[in-house]
């Protein structure tokens, strides 16, 4: 299985608030994937707070439906390139994220369209009511992913947790590439006015 950013972050911070509670069946997860989040610390947070300066303060009238296009066209595929490359990830393994992540999309889709058609910025509440459909929508589908981790069957090892926390760490992805493709998104919000 694909070993990118977000997902070992999803799966390690359940499986880090599983492994508090003492979970015996978890000991097959290296103590480094653990503590990714850790090192991600703010750094989403701050992204975030960017993202609503450049498009939100700048009255983008975009949905929530044409930001997830762009994420998933223009975005993710670089990031996942980038990503796979830096970690080593074989063909088999990206092959199969690909499936975990087009099934997830998916369910998205299929659940979430209605609420996707509210605008990004300025609705709390369609945020965090497209956030939720979303979540139970691909639910399913990432409780089977973190049960393969679990079960061991995917070759998770410290060095590439090592690798995954040092990509994390790198100033360049938080400051420079990550806020171009917002750049970029501004842009483009900016233009359809």
């Amino acid at each position: 299985m694909k070993l990118n950013i977000s997902t070992v972050v999803v799966a390690s911070t359940f499986l880090s608030a599983a492994n508090a509670a003492g979970s015996p069946s978890l000991s097959n997860i290296p103590e480094s994937c653990l503590e990714i989040p850790k090192v991600l610390g703010n750094k989403p947070l701050q992204l975030l707070e960017y993202f609503h300066k450049e498009v939100c303060e700048q009255d983008c009238t975009a949905t929530i439906n044409q930001h997830n296009s762009y994420v998933r066209n223009q975005v993710l595929p670089q990031l996942i390139r980038d990503v796979d490359q830096k970690l080593g990830i074989s063909a088999t393994e990206q092959a199969q994220f690909k499936q975990l992540q087009t099934q997830a999309a998916a369910a998205v889709q299929k659940s979430c369209s209605a609420e996707g058609n509210k605008p990004l910025c300025n609705d709390i509440q369609g945020l965090v009511d497209y956030g939720f459909c979303a979540f139970k929508a691909a639910e399913p589908i990432f409780k089977n992913h973190l049960n393969q981790l679990q079960q061991g069957s995917l070759n998770i090892t410290e060095a590439k947790c090592d690798k995954i926390k040092e990509l994390d760490s790198d100033a360049t992805v938080w400051q420079k590439t990550l806020p171009s493709y917002i750049d970029k998104f501004a842009k483009e919000c900016a233009s359809e006015k």
